[in-house]
């Protein structure tokens, strides 16, 4: 899977390309933990292209949000798509993952 990166007014953004499955974890942990070594502190996952986002994915999503917390920085979701909102609200992690519609909604909150 391809991650794309972006960087708006000094906020990164990663947009996965397909499902965050287990065997993907790798490869975003890796990224996140070379991002936050360089010195990044607010990110945004925008995951509209993401079709499915299984439990592990979230528990991903968590423990990256909290090192970008502990690290001094504020982490956003921008997504529409259903299924990954539902999952997010089954889960019950809506309150703690802050999700947004669009990147420039998720880019206004985080500036």
């Amino acid at each position: 899977m391809a991650i794309r990166e972006a960087i708006v007014d000094g906020i990164t953004i990663l947009t996965p390309d397909g499902d965050m499955d287990l065997t993907e974890m790798p490869v975003f942990e890796a990224r996140v933990q070379a991002l936050l070594a360089a010195g990044v502190r607010d990110l945004i996952w925008e995951l509209d292209a993401v079709g499915i986002l299984p439990s592990t994915a979230v528990g991903f999503l968590l423990q990256t949000r909290k090192r970008v917390h502990e690290a001094g920085g504020r982490m956003a979701l921008a997504c529409r798509q259903p299924r990954v909102l539902a999952t997010l609200r089954t889960m019950g992690v809506s309150s703690v993952l802050r999700t947004y519609a669009t990147r420039a909604d998720a880019l206004a909150a985080l500036s």
